[in-house]
């Protein structure tokens, strides 16, 4: 998995953007990766780009792998995540519906987004 991890630190906002299929091995290993290096920067506000991430993978797949997203070390409540993706690549639909499962079960302020602008002005409102 291509994974590039940048804080940026104007907007105090770590981007981690992974260039890989998404699935649940890729997806934890790249929220565990961006958890440890906020870390180091002591930022809990994170936007992943998965705009060149591709799916192919039932949605229940995601569900059951996003419950559980609290599981992974390191991540806490005191985390805001926004991610930003491709509806063309990431359809509208699937979007909304894991957006509801992380909110809903393990609870984090998570939004997902289609428009890079507005996920950093949301993130920034937790500033």
């Amino acid at each position: 998995m291509d994974l590039t991890l940048k804080f940026e630190k104007e907007n105090g906002i770590i981007i981690s953007r992974p260039r890989a299929p998404i699935n649940k091995e890729n997806v934890w290993q790249t929220l565990a990766k961006t958890v440890e290096y906020s870390k180091s920067h002591n930022c809990y506000l994170l936007l992943f780009d998965i705009r060149q991430c591709s799916v192919d993978r039932p949605l229940m797949e995601g569900f059951f792998d996003m419950q559980n997203l609290l599981q992974i070390k390191g991540v806490s409540i005191k985390h805001k995540m926004a991610i930003l993706y491709d509806p063309s690549l990431y359809p509208e639909e699937r979007a909304r519906f894991i957006e509801n499962v992380v909110v809903n079960r393990p609870n984090p302020t998570y939004r997902m987004f289609d428009d890079k602008k507005e996920a950093i002005r949301w993130l920034l409102e937790f500033k």
